[in-house]
């Protein structure tokens, strides 16, 4: 790693940093004996950055860059800018802001592109070949990034695409790791540690329950693809409306606190909120006896006591990370 020493120079950007052997020592390094010095580096999502051979925990500030949320996807493509809200003003102001906004702005039309193609801000230069150039990605960061990061060799690349084109078939789902591990001939340990590397990746997300371990070796309760437009890119969007509506609701969720498997429903966020996810015509049946129920309606444009239109979901503020 080269910095230039010239005086008036005293910012640099360091894009895919986990390709440098040493990287977090030489940035440590950078930081402890040039400290007028400012640094930008960016990493896959892979990456525990603060986790290398040198300290940076005291030294940087990490961010975490998720792909758009529908707020930022109307601002990229139509220059508009709309508010986000809580959860609780979601539920309070769901009419105030239907009114404000749905029709005027034709945010149902939107947010149905939104969940095809909005959330890699790159589609704009793909056009119809973005689904494609999407799958391409990912499979490059498996061949690439992984093999940097979790120091992975060929063979091991093999195996979790094979996983992931298993998984793409089936999403969501409950993973019976034993069946995984004969279809997929893999020890029962690769299949979760193949599993937590592509969450890590953000290409799936498994959802857990507070009572389980983060260790990568323990199983997710349920799987899924980490966005919509994966599901497109897979083609598993084109075999279940609810698949799309369970990944869009757990992705949106996902931004603003903890979700987890609860006893009763498909989510609960930050273990206050239980969450139903389906079509116009869902109650509350499923929920009986849960604290703070809410529903989550596609196929519905306004709101109701507990029950939260799909697309006004989407209008979550995002939590900074």
């Amino acid at each position: 790693m080269i910095l230039c020493t010239k005086k008036d120079i005293d910012f640099f950007g360091l894009d895919e940093v986990h390709k440098y052997p040493n990287w977090s020592l030489e940035i440590k390094n950078i930081y402890d004996n040039y400290p007028d010095i400012k640094l930008i580096i960016t990493s896959s999502s892979a990456l525990d950055i603060m986790a290398g051979q040198g300290d940076l925990s005291r030294r940087m500030d990490e961010y975490r860059m998720r792909g758009m949320s529908f707020s930022e996807f109307l601002s990229f493509e139509y220059s508009e800018m709309l508010p986000t809200y809580s959860l609780e003003e979601l539920l309070e102001n769901h009419s105030e802001i239907y009114d404000a906004y749905f029709e005027k702005l034709d945010l149902g039309r939107k947010f149905n592109i939104y969940l095809k193609k909005g959330y890699y801000p790159y589609y704009k230069e793909s056009g119809i070949k973005y689904h494609d150039r999407l799958q391409s990605v990912i499979l490059q960061v498996i061949d690439s990034d992984m093999a940097a990061i979790f120091k992975i060799d060929y063979e091991s690349a093999r195996q979790i695409k094979k996983m992931l084109a298993l998984i793409s078939k089936i999403v969501p789902f409950s993973p019976n790791v034993s069946k995984l591990s004969r279809d997929l001939a893999m020890s029962r340990n690769s299949v979760l540690t193949y599993l937590d590397y592509l969450s890590e990746a953000d290409i799936i997300y498994g959802l857990k329950s507070t009572s389980k371990s983060d260790s990568s070796l323990t199983k997710p309760d349920k799987i899924y693809f980490e966005n919509t437009n994966l599901l497109y890119a897979f083609d598993v969007a084109s075999v279940n409306t609810g698949t799309i509506r369970e990944t869009f609701v757990m992705n949106t969720l996902s931004r603003n606190g903890l979700v987890s498997t609860p006893t009763k429903g498909d989510f609960m966020i930050d273990e206050k909120y239980v969450i139903e996810v389906g079509g116009a015509n869902k109650s509350f049946h499923q929920l009986a006896g849960m604290p703070n129920a809410i529903l989550v309606k596609e196929g519905i444009i306004r709101g109701g006591k507990g029950i939260i239109p799909m697309w006004l979901l989407s209008l979550l503020k995002t939590k900074k990370y």
